[in-house]
């Protein structure tokens, strides 16, 4: 095999990319720019991440296809506790049935 064409593409590939448009691109200097170039390239890096971590939360938050089950019944035992020692707590009289009901809206799944 004849290797000897690479180090001239790669050539023309890294001049591509020091072109004017190109260079630091999505972060520039902020150089020569006005404020509209450089917030729109941070909303779009923030979008981007916000993306992804939308996408995590889908695949491995509650509920999601590849999270732990053993990290549902978990959940799900500790929410049941809090759910007792909550009643409990109403049936003595520590707390009033106003706190009850928004502990108890926080408690649902």
């Amino acid at each position: 095999m004849d290797f000897s064409h690479i180090p001239a593409i790669l050539g023309g590939f890294f001049d591509f990319l020091d072109s004017p448009q190109w260079r630091a691109w999505p972060f520039n200097s902020g150089y020569g720019e006005h404020i509209l170039p450089a917030a729109a390239r941070m909303l779009f890096v923030a979008a981007i991440i916000g993306v992804v971590l939308l996408f995590l939360r889908v695949l491995f938050g509650p509920g999601g296809p590849l999270r732990d089950k053993e990290l549902e019944e978990e959940a799900r035992r500790e929410t049941e506790q809090e759910r007792a020692e909550l009643e409990e707590m109403f049936a003595k009289g520590e707390i009033s049935e106003m706190e009850y009901n928004v502990k108890m809206k926080g408690l649902k799944d």
